[in-house]
C-alpha cells in the first residue's frame, strides 16, 4: 500500500513542474531535471493524460489538459475573490513590504475591489469600492492606455479630453512602456507603480498597483514581479 501510495504522489508531483514560466515539458526534459529514467517520468505522464489532468501537443510534449482547467474554474468559483486575490498577492507582498491593490473597471469607470495594505505607517488612502473615471489617477489611467485606440479616441470625446495633449501623451508613454509608474501625482509624498490586468476572453480587465512613501527605493524594479502577478490575477476575474 505505501509503495501504491508514493507512486500517486510522485505522479501527482508531476503537475507540479507545469507553470506559467514552464508550461510545456518533454518526457526526456522533465527526466534530466529530476534525475529519473525517462520511462518513469512517461508512465507518470501516461496515467495523467488518461484522467485528463495532461495533454500532448503537435511535438509530443506535454502540457496541461481540461480537467486541470475544469478543477481551476471550479476552485475559483467555491472560494471568495478576495481570499484569492489575498493567495495571489501575498508573495508580492512579501517581497515588497508595500500596500497593493486592484481596480476593477467597470466600463468608463474603475473600482477598487481588493487593497493589501502594507505594516508601514503610510498607508494608501483609497478605500474599497471607491470609483474613479479611467483618466483621473496613474493607476487608472494604465487601464486606458492598454484599451484600443478607438476606444480611447471615444472616450476622450465623450469625456472632453479629446485636446488635452498632456493626458495624450502620458497615455502613450503608458502604452509603450507596458506599466504606469508615478511620484506625488496623485497623492503628495507617494509614489506608484501599475501595470494592466488582461484576459484574451475579456480584453483589459482593470490595474495591479503599488503604492509606497515617496522616500521609499523607486518601485520600477518591481514591475516584472508585477506584472507575472497580473497575469495570475486574470484568472479569477
Amino acid at each position: 500500500m505505501n509503495n501504491r501510495l508514493q507512486s500517486a504522489g510522485f505522479v501527482l508531483a508531476l503537475l507540479d513542474y507545469f507553470s506559467i514560466n514552464k508550461p510545456i515539458w518533454g518526457v526526456r526534459e522533465l527526466a534530466r531535471h529530476l534525475d529519473k529514467s525517462p520511462s518513469v517520468v512517461q508512465r507518470g505522464f501516461n496515467i495523467l493524460e488518461e484522467q485528463g489532468f495532461l495533454q500532448k501537443n503537435k511535438n509530443k510534449e506535454y502540457l496541461l489538459g481540461l480537467r486541470c482547467i475544469e478543477i481551476g474554474h471550479l476552485a475559483n468559483n467555491t472560494r471568495q475573490f478576495s481570499q484569492l486575490a489575498s493567495d495571489y498577492l501575498r508573495p508580492l507582498a512579501d517581497k515588497t513590504h508595500e500596500t497593493i491593490f486592484i481596480y476593477r473597471r467597470y466600463n468608463d469607470i474603475a473600482i477598487c475591489n481588493f487593497i493589501l495594505e502594507s505594516d508601514h505607517l503610510i498607508r494608501f488612502t483609497s478605500k474599497e469600492g471607491e470609483a474613479l473615471s479611467l483618466h483621473e489617477a496613474p493607476f487608472t489611467q494604465i487601464i486606458l492606455s492598454s484599451m484600443d485606440i478607438s476606444y480611447i479616441d471615444e472616450y476622450l470625446s465623450k469625456h472632453n479630453l479629446q485636446n488635452n495633449t498632456l493626458l495624450k501623451k502620458q497615455l502613450s508613454l503608458y502604452a509603450e512602456e507596458g506599466y504606469a509608474y508615478s511620484k506625488e501625482a496623485y497623492l503628495a509624498g507617494t509614489q506608484g507603480l501599475s501595470v494592466p490586468i488582461f484576459s484574451f476572453e475579456k480584453g483589459v480587465l482593470g490595474s495591479l498597483c503599488i503604492a509606497a512613501s515617496s522616500q521609499s527605493k523607486n518601485l520600477t524594479e518591481y514591475y516584472p514581479l508585477l506584472k507575472s502577478t497580473a497575469s495570475k490575477l486574470s484568472t479569477i476575474f
